[in-house]
């Protein structure tokens, strides 16, 4: 239809689902993921930035996230099989390509690493909807919901394949909800555009494979299909956003706040978590497909964002030794700052966190302290850090990342915009691609040849992650 929003328009550039949708079919092509995959031109905003003091900075920040949001008058013109087109056509098609296994499921950035050794499609089961609202208030999440109880109608009739998680994050994003609201959709069925990529682009045998994030957050319902998250996965726990705490205190005063605690509406159940969750409706859908077609179906269930980062990190440093590599390097990333083209190239072991918060970099310290437990020690890390643009609840700020450097025997590196600007480092969105292609490249450990599915699965089962094939 011609008056609908276009689906590169609807859906945010800066979410994790379409920007590891990019790195995951850049990667398929040997393309290396700089400035997130959006060319140098959209870079050079965000390079320009480290001209700005702070305050302009973070401004600016803010009004590049809302010019993408939807006008709500709009929602009823998003269409969701229009999105899932989108999707697939970011896959080579001409000529159409095969793949040994096509992902459906959650965004993972360490699942990401996977899909570009094994050669595997991904499509994701979560689009985010940025809704503009400039009267949003980040420590207002019941306005929040009362917004979208008002405006959310004309996209679940259009989309009634979808559920509805509208997120309100007043910590980590704090600067982008001044703007915005986020309506994140979940796929209840494949869409059209979904079971035509499962039918033309699998190899004769291949497998379809769902990544399946458990994780729930307490939801406040608001309509059939509709649910209202106060806060998300990060440096807060729930019962923070929603029962406040002394952190959440101190950071609202910190931001010149006169709440204590955010106004959260009070939850009536549980939910897969807004982002990373996965909808187990979908999960029955693909079993069906798989077993009409008589495809093999293999899960991978996880119990949290991150919780994949380990076992594929040790998977990873397994495959660089077996390349003859020495797997010494390690790379830390943050978010949708990744690059598995440059890892391998670089021979780098991949770690990915969700975001640079304490419980991620306590992740990272244990896996580098385990190694050194071992007498198997890494010798250099580089960290990267997603940007919030403020020094959020639970933040790690460049300084704490150093502490890493007493499990390594030699350094631990942050880019020189991380640690002059962080919290606002937006700059490093354009600058962690040349940090990471001026990594040396060895002369060993890159392998010549992709990673069989198989042994993909068998090595995540061995590493403990649940894999299993109910058919």
């Amino acid at each position: 239809m011609s008056g609908d929003v276009r689906p590169d328009r609807a859906v945010a550039a800066f979410d994790s689902a379409s920007a590891m949708l990019r790195a995951t079919t850049r990667a398929l092509q040997g393309k290396d993921f700089p400035h997130l995959g959006q060319g140098i031109a959209r870079s050079l905003p965000v390079r320009l930035s480290r001209l700005l003091p702070t305050e302009p900075r973070r401004r600016a920040y803010a009004l590049s996230g809302a010019a993408e949001a939807v006008r709500p008058n709009r929602l009823g013109d998003v269409d969701l099989d229009a999105i899932a087109r989108w999707v697939v056509e970011q896959y080579p098609r001409h000529p159409r390509r095969r793949y040994p296994g096509v992902v459906i499921g959650s965004s993972n950035g360490a699942a990401v690493h996977l899909y570009a050794a094994a050669g595997l499609a991904w499509l994701p089961q979560t689009a985010l909807l940025p809704v503009r609202w400039a009267g949003n208030d980040p420590d207002d999440p019941h306005s929040a919901m009362e917004f979208g109880r008002e405006v959310a109608e004309p996209l679940l009739d259009r989309n009634p394949n979808a559920v509805l998680h509208h997120m309100h994050d007043g910590n980590q994003d704090r600067l982008m909800v001044a703007g915005m609201t986020y309506f994140r959709l979940k796929w209840t069925k494949l869409p059209p555009a979904y079971v035509e990529f499962l039918a033309e682009c699998l190899e004769p045998g291949a497998p379809v494979i769902t990544l399946e994030d458990t994780s729930t957050w307490p939801t406040t319902t608001v309509a059939e299909r509709h649910v209202f998250q106060t806060g998300a996965q990060g440096g807060l726990d729930a019962a923070d956003y929603l029962n406040g705490s002394p952190r959440v205190t101190a950071f609202l005063r910190e931001q010149g706040s006169p709440r204590s605690r955010f106004a959260a509406p009070e939850p009536d159940g549980r939910s897969p978590e807004a982002e990373w969750g996965f909808e187990p409706a979908l999960g029955e859908d693909v079993a069906d497909w798989a077993e009409r077609h008589g495809r093999a179906h293999v899960r991978v269930r996880i119990p949290s964002p991150q919780a994949l980062s380990g076992p594929v990190a040790r998977l990873f440093r397994r495959r660089i030794r077996a390349a003859g590599g020495a797997g010494d390097r390690m790379l830390v990333e943050s978010f949708v700052m990744l690059d598995p083209v440059q890892a391998e190239r670089s021979a780098s072991v991949p770690y990915w966190t969700f975001f640079g918060v304490e419980r991620a970099r306590h992740d990272v310290l244990r896996h580098l302290a385990a190694a050194a437990a071992a007498g198997d020690p890494y010798t250099d890390v580089d960290v990267l850090l997603f940007p919030h643009g403020v020094a959020s609840a639970g933040a790690t700020p460049p300084r704490t990342w150093a502490d890493l450097g007493r499990h390594v025997t030699g350094t631990v590196r942050l880019s020189a915009s991380t640690v002059a600007r962080w919290p606002a480092h937006f700059d490093d969105l354009a600058d962690y691609g040349p940090m990471l292609a001026a990594l040396p490249a060895p002369e060993r450990g890159v392998p010549s040849s992709r990673l069989i599915v198989r042994a993909l699965l068998d090595g995540l089962a061995g590493e403990g992650v649940e894999v299993s094939e109910p058919n």
